[in-house]
């Protein structure tokens, strides 16, 4: 009887080797997106939890606790997508973010995410950078560039 890698089972990597385009895409958009929850309690502190707030990082995104917390999580899944699942994995969990980033843009434009501080509108600067980190995302999990990358190559 054969038992399955956990690699074959779960998705996940065993062995190091060279990352991919997605698993590095992964490792970026996750820091950055870490990086900027963090910053964020500097900005916010912790009260005021859900409220819409007037605290905005560089003039342009706005801010509360909650949505820090949301940013820090999604970066949270990106870098373990780009560190320890294999390439098919992190592909996934990059299709996933950017639908979940497409969802988060829609309701907000649509006016659903006073819960992060985001007011409704095209004019609002997170809604722009949710739609522009969908698009980027979904494009990386979708494993074009990986496709292009290895026609090249043959």
């Amino acid at each position: 009887m054969a038992f399955a890698t956990p690699e074959q089972k779960f998705g996940i990597s065993l062995r190091s080797r060279s990352r991919t385009i997605e698993q590095n895409y992964s490792l970026l958009a996750g820091t950055v997106y870490v990086l900027g929850g963090i910053i964020g309690f500097f900005i916010t502190g912790f009260g005021n939890f859900t409220e819409m707030t007037n605290h905005e990082l560089f003039g342009i995104f706005m801010l509360n606790p909650f949505h820090n917390i949301v940013h820090i999580g999604l970066g949270a899944f990106w870098l373990l997508a780009g560190l320890a699942l294999t390439p098919a994995g992190t592909q996934g969990v990059n299709i996933a973010i950017g639908g979940i980033y497409a969802l988060a843009t829609v309701l907000g434009i649509l006016g659903y995410f006073s819960l992060l501080s985001i007011p409704g509108g095209l004019a609002v600067g997170d809604n722009w950078l949710h739609l522009v980190t969908a698009v980027v995302t979904l494009i990386f999990g979708s494993g074009v560039l990986s496709a292009g990358r290895e026609a090249a190559t043959a």
